[in-house]
């Protein structure tokens, strides 16, 4: 629903009530850390080389797009966008597998992002934590410290001292990006990490969880964070059913930290989605859309918020291990880039805010005059003013902010050598029309608009374009009146003195399409607005204009088209040749005075994808510790018999089998007890397994080679007994297989009091037995003894371009089935279609050759058929996890592969590993597997590397055979 119209009566009478003040000196007094100038601040906003900024920003975590080729498509999104800022949270975890090592290469090393930032002209926000939230397994927090009860601080001094100096030599003083540094993250009632680190000298800031006080003089900066639509299960909400908009967001700011810009180091742009989902990610998308982004994105700015980055821009995939406990394997958030990074209307919305923020700066800089809920009825209305310009901002929304919309009204101000006297419309933005100051605004097509310039005696209009037009001279005001039609209209306006002036008047959808790349200017910071760069350009038509640069009369262009594209072109007085990624548009003709067209054709290119339903799978059976004869491949004694947790096992003596403790942090584990049995022993009547595993985990038990059933009750703890009959013993050494799932850590960040290693404290919750009994025996009877399974050599995996969380404890992925170059040929020819036929684990592999068309941008999916059975299935591709599917508790079914993973010009491994808990034939077989395409874009960002590691560096190096 959008906003009633707005008669223009109204709008008077909140003029009138309100005059605009005369420009008047202004001496801001600015301050600074006292290490640098390169970004200082006052009480409006930032101050980043000495200019004035509103700092527009978006979220993007690296690391959940595991293709360092890749992350500058994410940097040309957001500038697309009008953001001039993106946050990055650094992984503790990922960069620290064990204690002593830092690891900062491949997606790790996050150079390659900061010279692609400092390229495109876009601000970096570092923050590295150590601890992040940011809904990855213990917030980021790495599984050694999970085993040992060392002080949290004393933890990540190896961490911290690597990853800072990274950030170190890419501040802005050193001619790199980063312009802001986080000192921990939601961090409460305590004393986290705020020491400046050494060679930092850019500001440091905390993000508060909320409205709490924490950390507040520990700082230069304090902001905290807010997600209004907060549910944890976004897939399960309604998105027709709104909260309110808070309204104490200012006043907040000024009572906690007077003098300083309001900052909001997170607000919400989406929302993550758990376990259990019915909606998924399309749900988020509708509950945090785009009348959200308008009505509390604008409810910011009239707070006088004038620093937001929006969490997240793109999410991304929290591939392999990587998720926390209640997060599955897709992150995409309902951000403005989806997970497959395609742009969605979020994107068009986000673009139209920024570019309005970009294009006038009396807005960075705005006083509260008051909020009238009264003259105009039912709606809320924030009048901001420039105390220096005079300029006024009206931002409007019902009372009822369920009732989602909300826009901004500006009024006397100036824009090049022009002054508006005021707009119902939106404003966009304005360039240089061929001489002329161009204005560009946008509304809902059939709602009427008023606009008013200052233009003295009679005025000439002329106007192009399907929405129709009347003006009136009251001189010195030049009035336009519209009923707003579909597309574009450009409006020429001659005044009597000569001066010329131009309207573009766009319909919503319309607008959505204009973009206003920039032009690099000179010096270090040469694509940076507001330092050096320019945007004298408006294009509209294409999909995505990534970059533009303008030679004398030669214009080229970088984007994406999806189909054949007219691109209109304003503001250049000439122009001799437009090029479209390096090939000449030949088609360029000029429409009039500074308004070009051109054409960018597009043929549908052959996409050809394997059919896996019909490809060729080989199978193995990936079960070996059931069977008496197994040869312990790959485990250790679980002999441990003391342990740091505080969390105590419930029985079972003497050996304690948490995970942690023997260097397994992430992904299935095996557990293997042994105990003795004759004619002289008593039989158990039952096993007892007490599982740890996190929310969503599940468990499997056998006894020799007979299934005792599944655990699975969504829980973190399971508690079972399973019965036992003599038939199922053996004479001698008997063997219970426990096979579990590792969710990944909970966040517990949040729930830390205030000591010194609380945070480590919280996050010991086991993964493992917490309780084993052989029921029916008494205790000099039990178990003899237990051995474990996690990832491949534990803390020390070999794999250090996938990193430690890749691999969990699987036969077939310690044995390495799951990586490329694997020799399967000796293997069952059985698909997944068919299929185990009971209870168990399998891995199923194949192999296909892509070679798909050059210069196009072809986002692909592995899709699961999304039937219930009670199985689990990891996606391996090229060596990569890159999704876990559960069948029983889902969403997800399709999951998104990038180039970079997979090779799109030339072989490729997918393997799929199934578990099945269940004797259903849902349960144990995969009904159905294909690769889709999700769009064809001609464009793209060009030379995706590969680097997949391959069986005989990650195993038979170390003597792993393929047996």
């Amino acid at each position: 629903m959008q906003l009633v119209p707005l008669h223009i009566s109204a709008l008077a009478r909140l003029h009138d009530k309100n005059p605009p003040i005369f420009p008047r000196s202004f001496a801001s007094s600015r301050s600074n850390n006292g290490l640098t100038q390169a970004v200082e601040w006052d009480e409006y906003s930032f101050f980043v080389l000495g200019n004035r900024t509103f700092i527009q920003s978006g979220e993007f975590h690296m690391w959940r797009l595991p293709v360092p080729s890749l992350w500058r498509d994410i940097v040309q999104k957001a500038k697309s966008a009008g953001l001039n800022t993106i946050s990055v949270y650094f992984h503790w975890g990922l960069t620290n597998p064990h204690s002593g090592e830092v690891d900062l290469t491949g997606i790790n090393d996050f150079q390659p992002f900061f010279d692609a930032a400092k390229e495109e002209g876009i601000w970096v926000i570092a923050r590295p934590g150590p601890y992040i939230n940011s809904e990855t397994s213990t917030g980021g927090v790495p599984g050694h410290l999970r085993s040992n009860d060392t002080f949290y601080h004393d933890a990540w001094q190896d961490y911290w001292t690597g990853v800072i100096g990274l950030i170190a030599k890419n501040q802005v003083t050193q001619g790199g990006p980063i312009i802001l540094l986080q000192i921990e993250n939601e961090y409460y009632n305590g004393p986290g990490q705020n020491d400046r680190p050494v060679g930092v000298v850019v500001p440091t800031f905390v993000n508060d969880a909320g409205e709490f006080n924490n950390l507040v003089n520990d700082t230069d900066i304090y902001g905290f964070d807010a997600y209004p639509f907060s549910a944890s299960n976004c897939g399960n909400a309604d998105p027709t059913v709104w909260r309110d908009v808070a309204t104490t967001w200012r006043s907040y700011f000024d009572a906690t930290v007077p003098g300083q810009p309001h900052f909001f180091p997170e607000f919400q742009g989406g929302s993550a989605d758990n376990w259990g989902s019915t909606g998924g990610y399309g749900t988020c998308r509708e509950l945090v859309n785009t009348n959200f982004q308008r009505v509390f994105f604008h409810q910011l700015w009239a707070s006088g918020v004038t620093a937001e980055n929006f969490y997240m821009f793109y999410g991304g995939t929290t591939w392999a291990q990587l998720p926390y406990s209640q997060g599955y394997t897709s992150y995409d958030y309902g951000a403005p880039v989806n997970e497959q990074r395609q742009i969605t209307a979020k994107h068009a919305e986000l673009k139209l805010q920024s570019l309005f923020l970009r294009s006038f700066s009396d807005f960075y800089m705005t006083d509260l005059i008051e909020v009238d809920t009264t003259t105009v009825p039912s709606l809320y209305i924030t009048h901001l003013q420039n105390p220096v310009q005079g300029s006024s901002f009206y931002i409007f929304r019902h009372n009822d902010a369920t009732i989602k919309d909300s826009f901004v009204i500006a009024t006397d101000f100036v824009f090049g050598s022009s002054t508006l006297r005021y707009s119902t419309a939106s404003l966009l933005t304005w360039l240089d029309l061929s001489g002329s100051d161009m204005l560009v605004v946008y509304g809902y097509a059939g709602q009427s608009y008023e606009m008013a310039f200052e233009l003295s005696g009679p005025v000439t209009l002329s106007a192009i374009g399907p929405t129709q037009i009347q003006g009136t001279a009251t001189d010195p005001t030049f009035t336009l009146n519209f009923s707003l039609s579909p597309g574009r209209t450009l409006v020429h306006l001659t005044a009597a003195d000569g001066k010329e002036l131009a309207v573009l008047i766009a319909d919503y959808d319309a607008a959505t399409t204009l973009w206003q790349p920039t032009i690099a200017g000179d010096g270090n910071y040469a694509n940076y607005i507001g330092v050096s760069a320019s945007t004298p350009l408006l294009i509209s038509g294409p999909y995505l204009v990534r970059n533009a640069s303008l030679n004398g009369q030669q214009l080229a262009l970088w984007g994406d088209v999806a189909e054949t594209t007219t691109v209109n072109i304003f503001g250049p007085r000439a122009l001799s040749s437009v090029e479209w990624n390096n090939v000449p548009l030949g088609n360029l003709t000029q429409t009039r005075q500074g308004t070009w067209q051109a054409t960018i054709s597009f043929s549908q290119p052959a996409v050809t994808l394997p059919d896996l339903g019909s490809a060729t799978w080989r199978f193995r059976d990936s079960l070996p510790e059931i069977q008496p004869d197994f040869d312990g491949f790959a485990m250790i004694p679980a002999n441990q018999m003391t342990t740091t947790s505080v969390f105590p096992p419930y029985y079972g003596a003497p050996w304690i089998l948490y995970a942690d403790q023997y260097g397994f942090h992430a992904g299935n584990l095996v557990w293997r007890g042994t105990f003795l049995h004759d004619s002289n022993t008593t039989a158990p009547t039952a096993v007892n397994v007490s599982a740890s595993g996190a929310l969503n985990f599940a468990a499997s038990v056998w006894l020799n080679t007979h299934y005792l059933g599944p655990s699975d009750t969504r829980g973190r703890t399971n508690n079972n007994s399973f019965p036992v009959t003599e038939d199922l013993l053996l004479t001698g050494e008997n063997h219970v297989v426990v096979l579990q799932d590792h969710m990944g850590g909970d966040l517990s960040g949040q729930d830390v009091c205030c000591t010194p290693g609380g945070r480590a404290r919280d996050l010991q919750q086991p993964r493992g037995l917490q309780g084993y009994y052989l029921v029916g025996r008494d205790a000099s009877a039990q178990f003899t003894g237990w051995t474990l399974a996690g990832n491949f050599m534990g803390e020390r995996h070999p794999d250090t371009v996938r990193k430690i969380y890749n691999e969990g404890g699987l036969y077939g992925e310690r044995k390495g089935w799951h990586l490329p170059g694997f020799d399967d040929s000796a293997w069952e020819e059985r698909t997944p279609f068919e299929g185990l036929g009971q209870p168990g684990v399998g891995f199923f592999r194949t192999t296909f050759t892509l070679d798909l068309p050059q210069g196009y941008d072809i986002p692909l999916s592995f899709v699961f058929d999304s039937a219930v059975g009670h199985y689990r299935s990891q996606l391996y591709v090229n060596g990569w996890q890159m999704g876990k599917r559960i069948a029983n508790i889902g969403p997800q079914s399709a999951f998104p592969v990038h180039e970079g993973v997979l090779d799109y010009h030339g072989e490729n491994t997918v393997v799929l590993s199934l578990w099945a808990l269940g004797n259903g034939t849902a349960d144990t077989r995969i009904p159905s597997f294909k690769l889709v395409a999700n769009g064809t874009y001609a464009g793209g960002v060009r030379g995706i590397a590969t680097n997949n590691p391959d069986w005989d560096e990650l195993r038979g190096k170390y003597g792993v055979s393929f047996d």
